[in-house]
């Protein structure tokens, strides 16, 4: 073949080859899910990883989870400038993440709501029945730091509006770090009451018994909440995700682990 010819046949095959990469680049693209990246606080991840595994389902894309504490992971998500969704615990969390500029503050949704209980051992064994029984002798009660959840900030108000915030003080032994440590040490024995959110009750139901507090004692719920990032590059996409948690299945995965989904049920236990 004259090297003229045999030029123009390289030329030829080079081009045919480079079009086919460029086709099957593309293809390769188009059939990779695209990605939502979701931030969450780690005591909450059964309900999250499940309301992603919906998600996941209904709209053929993928869901991407990063957990840790609930300032923690806020703090993770902004220094990666990263992230399409936030799921904060508890509001307080999601009030730092809007005066961060962190969530677009137009986009926050509640998804379930907490209610705070008194938490006692499988079986009861000090026969804790209601508030003032707290303040029993003997009675090694836990709550949360006031500094680092909103359950620590409600504790004493409610012992407050009981008329037995001294007493019933006298018997803290311990302010866990967060609800999850909390409920350790009480499954563990090394106390026998604590104040927590309902839904662990649901949670780890073999474990312990939760007793709920007279709504008129109750001085604030806890309510988990949705947003959106400043950080999305897919806003459709992120939205789709927040539709999902706030439509009637994402309520249903909610409810399965313990959370209240109706404000109006919520009445029954806070006023």
């Amino acid at each position: 073949m004259p090297k003229k010819d045999l030029d123009r046949f390289v030329l030829i095959i080079s081009a045919s080859l480079v079009l086919n990469l460029i086709l099957f680049s593309a293809c390769s693209c188009s059939d990779t899910p695209a990605t939502v990246v979701v931030f969450a606080a780690g005591g909450i991840r059964p309900a999250i990883d499940e309301t992603c595994r919906g998600f996941e389902g209904a709209y053929s894309l993928t869901a991407e989870t990063i957990y840790g504490g609930g300032g923690e992971v806020l703090s993770k998500m902004m220094l990666a400038k990263s992230g399409d969704i936030y799921v904060a615990p508890e509001q307080r969390f999601m009030e730092a993440a809007v005066k961060k500029q962190a969530v677009d503050p137009t986009t926050i949704h509640t998804v379930a709501y907490m209610v705070p209980v008194i938490a006692v051992k499988k079986g009861n064994p000090k026969g804790i029945g209601a508030l003032a029984e707290l303040a029993n002798q003997g009675v090694r009660l836990a709550i949360t730091r006031p500094e680092t959840t909103l359950l620590g900030q409600y504790a004493p108000e409610i012992f407050r509006a009981a008329g037995f915030e001294e007493v019933i003080m006298q018997n803290v032994v311990t302010y866990a770090s967060d609800p999850n440590n909390l409920l350790m040490m009480l499954m563990m024995g090394q106390v026998d009451a604590g104040i927590i959110w309902h839904f662990y009750g649901t949670m780890a139901s073999e474990k312990i018994e939760v007793i709920f507090i007279d709504p008129a004692y109750l001085t604030g719920i806890g309510k988990m909440q949705i947003a959106i990032t400043t950080y999305s590059k897919d806003a459709q996409r992120a939205w789709q995700f927040v539709d999902f948690a706030r439509s009637a299945e994402g309520k249903a995965i909610f409810k399965r682990y313990g959370y209240l989904v109706d404000a109006e049920e919520v009445k029954q236990y806070w006023h």
